[in-house]
């Protein structure tokens, strides 16, 4: 993912280190779409990833421009605010243990049962439609989406995101 980003980004060994095993969530158990965002803005908070108003800048944007899309038999959702509300770029990932609703992208009332989340702070806002970009190229490959879901592990999810070309 090298040069993907005009973020500067935290590297170690020269890497990129987006999708932190502390805003990780393997098997994420969410009553609804809104306690799921809720639990993934909060680990970034906890991170110190976001400011305080990151959750709610999610909540009011997922409210007006849903994020939720239906790929073959897997429902995602790709949460994220404005870049100002950002203080050190991060992606937190979530597959969750039973699918919530989302709104489908482009609607207002159609539904999607979604089971994995990719939720985006990022601080440019011409970084975040790079990652947009990049993750429906990953979302049309519907074995490796397969994998995200089925996946068990952080060990596991690592190896997918180096598959995907994400880490």
């Amino acid at each position: 993912m090298r040069g993907l980003l005009s973020t500067e980004v935290e590297t170690v060994g020269g890497k990129t280190m987006f999708f932190d095993e502390n805003i990780t969530f393997i098997d994420l158990e969410a009553s609804d779409r809104r306690d799921a965002i809720r639990k993934m803005a909060l680990s970034l908070y906890d991170a110190k990833l976001v400011s305080e108003t990151f959750e709610r800048g999610v909540l009011e944007r997922e409210d007006r421009f849903p994020t939720g899309l239906s790929v073959g038999t897997i429902g995602i959702a790709i949460p994220h605010t404005d870049a100002d509300k950002v203080i050190k770029p991060q992606i937190a990932f979530a597959s969750l243990k039973s699918p919530v609703k989302f709104c489908l992208m482009g609607t207002s009332d159609v539904e999607v049962d979604v089971s994995l989340i990719f939720m985006l702070a990022l601080k440019k806002s011409e970084d975040q439609l790079t990652m947009l970009q990049r993750l429906m190229e990953i979302f049309e490959d519907q074995k490796l989406l397969s994998e995200f879901a089925e996946c068990k592990s952080q060990e596991g999810l690592e190896q997918l995101l180096n598959q995907a070309g994400l880490k």
